[in-house]
């Protein structure tokens, strides 16, 4: 690995984005939100914008903090920026949840909220986005993952511009055939661009470098990666497009949602089979959990996109909806979750035995957690995103419910093991009485990475 800084705030965008995961899972138990609501409904965005914004949204900002420099090997740019981002992203988040209840009569509390939630988002995002885009331009070079990582950050801008315009058109701060188009046609561009342009490409970027790392598996290079890049942003270009003649003719543009989808049906394709390379290519033949949880969310990728291409062919709302479930609770949630596994042992590791390495003995990264005991918690989450997904397509809600339990459960079970790995739980008896750090805030100034 590359010298580079440990980002000291990664761990505290970590809990903060468990914390949110647990509480929107929660409410899906509690049968809060689609399909007892509307699919468009106040309370159903709570929790979609919980999950997309509160989860994976800090989550990825979290992990790019640490690993983007890794890409590029340099530091981070303006390393005090992402505590401001975090408490921007956070505030607007509960501003915005706020705005939602209020427009739906939970609370008594004016719907404006909404778009000066969206706005706090606005600004939130932008930090973030500029300390990794003013990191990736004082890199050496810009690897393929980097390139990823790129487009997503301009797409986590668009889709926050897009939000904000929505917010705006739903609480009549215009109004107008511009606010009504907007509203009836915006909502899946929005969605589009979130969902795939950033959350999708973000995570194919770092998962390139991740997963060739934990292999011990050779940088891609050749079409296929070349092919999943280009696809996925022909497909950015197509909702782009879409949402520009929107703008201009307030008007939906189907030819253009059309070419995305299948551009970045394409994108999916080319980066699974690159994937299935990568694992045939590693030199590290046995594999750890993390990276046997991370097939199963690479197939629920190609699970995501098969569902959804045949139910958007067939005009099936319920097949979308399960689809979309699929993408986020299967792919980028179990994809997240996996790669926690690895990542927060890695960091403990690093702050509490690099110091030392050399001058006495110490444990592995894999001695911190117990393997034997998380097989199993990261099966049933990814047979209870099926179940889930099987409820919503049959529309059986007490399915859903049920389903959502159950990932409720694991994923508190897999906070545990987070919280025993940074405590150093499952350590040897040698290592019970050393210092161990704090869960989620930072503790130490910057250390460097072997």
């Amino acid at each position: 690995m590359q010298r580079a800084s440990i980002s000291q705030w990664t761990l505290a965008y970590f809990g903060c984005s468990l914390a949110v995961f647990l509480a929107a899972l929660g409410l899906i138990a509690a049968g809060f939100g689609y399909p007892a609501d509307a699919l468009a409904g106040p309370r159903t965005l709570i929790v979609v914008h919980m999950l997309a914004i509160g989860w994976l949204t800090l989550l990825m900002f979290g992990a790019m903090f640490q690993f983007l420099p890794v890409l590029v090997g340099r530091d981070l740019v303006w390393p005090r920026l992402p505590p401001v981002a975090l408490l921007l992203i956070a505030t607007g988040l509960v501003v915005m949840l706020t705005g939602f209840a209020g427009l739906d009569g939970m609370i008594d509390l004016p719907a404006q909220l909404l778009p000066t939630g969206g706005l706090l988002l606005l600004c939130g995002f932008s930090t973030a986005a500029a300390v990794l885009m003013a990191t990736l331009l004082q890199g050496q070079s810009l690897p393929l993952p980097a390139c990823f990582v790129a487009v997503a950050l301009l797409s986590v801008l668009l889709t926050a511009l897009v939000g904000e315009s929505l917010a705006s058109a739903l609480t009549g701060v215009f109004g107008g055939d511009f606010a009504l188009a907007l509203v009836t046609h915006g909502i899946p561009l929005h969605a589009g661009l979130g969902l795939g342009g950033w959350l999708t490409f973000a995570a194919m970027g770092v998962s390139y470098r991740l997963v060739s790392m934990f292999l011990v598996a050779p940088e891609r290079g050749g079409r296929l990666p070349q092919i999943a890049f280009w696809s996925g942003v022909l497909g950015g270009a197509g909702l782009g497009g879409a949402f520009a003649i929107l703008l201009a003719r307030n008007m939906p543009a189907p030819p253009a949602v059309t070419f995305a989808a299948l551009a970045g049906f394409a994108s999916v394709g080319a980066y699974l089979g690159d994937i299935i390379t990568l694992y045939r290519s590693r030199r590290r033949k046995a594999l750890e959990l993390h990276m046997r949880a991370a097939i199963a969310a690479f197939s629920m990728l190609g699970l995501a996109a098969l569902v959804l291409v045949i139910a958007a062919a067939a005009g099936s709302e319920r097949g979308v909806v399960a689809g979309v479930y699929i993408l986020v609770l299967g792919w980028l949630s179990g994809l997240s979750l996996a790669m926690l596994f690895k990542i927060i042992p890695f960091l403990t590791w690093l702050e509490c035995f690099a110091p030392v390495m050399g001058r006495t003995p110490t444990p592995r990264v894999q001695d911190l957690v117990c393997e034997r005991r998380a097989l199993p918690i990261f099966a049933g989450y990814f047979i209870a995103v099926l179940v889930g997904a099987t409820g919503l397509f049959m529309e059986e809600p007490h399915l859903l419910r049920v389903a959502a339990a159950a990932q409720l459960i694991v994923a508190i079970l897999l906070s545990d093991e987070f919280r025993k790995a940074r405590r150093l739980h499952h350590l040897p008896a040698e290592w019970t009485n050393w210092k161990k750090p704090r869960l989620f805030l930072p503790t130490t100034p910057s250390r460097m990475l072997p």
